[in-house]
């Protein structure tokens, strides 16, 4: 079965947030900005309610000059190709945004911030079922800038109906 209408797809959003809000090592690190992140203690739901839910994993796709200070992890819808013959969705396109500062790409070892995150990402998301309509594949990823203090990749993900 797949998405029936655009209704659906923010209740699908808000399932794949849910997924990212679960992996406690990807919300270390997005919250904490040192060098050895996932060293901390797991976040307590509030603090993951009043400092993680849309301040550092956004469903609203759109990230100001003030949220620099951490990592930020922005879903964003891309697109829906509808079915002709039943007017469902059979292709939506789900585009995962992490912006970075520059000074938290460095990690405790050899790991890379931006890439550890991805990581992360991608556990939650690739091959996951979302909502009963097919399992999300992809995990493709791309810069899409750098300036001198972000940088900005984006993972691709599909979730696919084959009605």
């Amino acid at each position: 079965m797949g998405v029936r209408n655009c209704a659906e797809l923010g209740e699908n959003a808000q399932k794949i947030m849910r997924r990212l809000m679960a992996n406690q090592d990807l919300l270390k690190l997005l919250y904490y900005t040192d060098k050895d992140p996932l060293s901390h203690e797991d976040l307590t739901k509030e603090q993951i309610q009043k400092e993680v839910f849309e301040k550092l994993i956004k469903i609203t796709p759109r990230v100001g000059p003030k949220e620099t200070a951490n990592a930020v992890v922005a879903i964003r819808i891309v697109s829906g190709q509808a079915n002709p013959e039943n007017n469902q969705f059979r292709n939506v396109s789900i585009g995962i945004e992490v912006f970075t500062p520059m000074d938290q790409w460095v990690m405790k070892g050899v790991q890379l911030r931006p890439f550890a995150i991805l990581g992360e990402i991608q556990k939650s998301l690739s091959n996951k079922t979302i909502n009963g309509l097919g399992k999300m594949q992809g995990g493709s990823f791309t810069l899409n800038f750098l300036t001198e203090e972000m940088s900005d990749y984006e993972m691709n993900f599909d979730i696919i109906s084959y009605d």
